[in-house]
């Protein structure tokens, strides 16, 4: 069995962050795994501008990875498949193969999920043609394919309108974005979009039905105050209607003095600032319980 003071799960901005801030303390065995291939999270699909100084996602993790210190044991491409309460955890990476970790403090940064179609009351089949907003943006921005056009969006916070502009953009049609509330739900900046390419917005409406056999053919559009309802084709239905944190892993540990969580699995951030926020404090606080001896 393998032993370290700091156990980092999730290698997105908090991780980093909290990696980074935990070395630079004076922190030595410092082991961050993240499930992914590469450090970043889901900043690495975000291909918009926003983040710091006007930033991508790519190019703001950039900027946390250089001089990263090398007291921190990165290890991609692995996954925490479990975290005992008497402080070992079981990883499956793909270059160290199964192994036990024995740690001091942990730091849980493992992000959020998206709420998936199969979450909402969606009458009807389900065709190939409906992802989530973060499918489809991983879809163009990481492995450079436009889903088949037109599309429905369902739900019109900063990632609907985010990915509603760049499927304008790169030729996709955009037949409505759907809102269950009575305006549109995103920032002044990417609610630019609809005006940018006269985007058709139904306030106060939802999805009910999906119709199609092997591919999407359209929704129904349900308006929630008249009751009326209207059918729109599509081959696309991008789901955008919010996140969970994930804590699956730990949620039988309770809450041990050992045990901290930062980022969009402690609750979902809107701005990269108070993920970053949360990452300097968690490390600083690992690393005053591990000098202090309270773990």
């Amino acid at each position: 069995m393998k032993d370290c003071e700091l156990l980092i799960i999730g290698a997105g901005a908090a991780g980093l962050t909290a990696a980074r801030t935990a070395a630079e303390s004076g922190c030595h065995q410092v082991v961050l795994v993240d499930s992914k291939a590469k450090p970043g999270g889901v900043l690495l699909q975000c291909a918009h501008q926003g983040f710091g100084q006007g930033l991508t996602g790519p190019q703001y993790i950039e900027q946390l990875l250089r001089d990263f210190p090398k007291q921190v044991e990165l290890q991609c491409a692995t996954t925490a498949l479990s975290i005992s309460k008497n402080k070992v955890a079981v990883l499956s990476g793909a270059k160290t193969g199964l192994q036990r970790l024995r740690f001091q403090e942990l730091i849980f940064a493992a992000g959020c999920r998206e709420i998936p179609a199969g979450a909402l009351q969606l009458a009807g089949t389900r065709p190939e043609g409906v992802y989530t907003a973060g499918q489809v943006q991983e879809m163009m921005n990481l492995q450079y394919r436009v889903p088949e056009g037109p599309a429905v969006i369902l739900g019109s916070g900063d990632l609907g309108l985010i990915m509603a502009g760049q499927l304008s953009a790169s030729g996709c049609q955009i037949n409505a974005l759907v809102e269950q509330r009575e305006k549109c739900g995103g920032m002044p900046r990417n609610q630019l979009h609809l005006e940018r390419y006269a985007l058709p917005l139904l306030c106060n409406s939802t999805v009910s039905r999906v119709y199609g056999e092997r591919k999407l053919a359209g929704v129904v559009v349900h308006n929630l105050q008249s009751g009326k309802e209207d059918f729109i084709p599509c081959r696309t239905l991008l789901i955008a209607v919010g996140y969970t944190p994930e804590r699956t892993l730990i949620q039988e540990l309770g809450v041990p003095e050992w045990l901290q969580l930062c980022g969009n699995c402690k609750a979902v951030h809107s701005m990269i600032e108070g993920v970053i926020q949360e990452g300097k404090t968690a490390g600083a606080r690992a690393w005053r319980n591990i000098r202090s001896g309270v773990c």
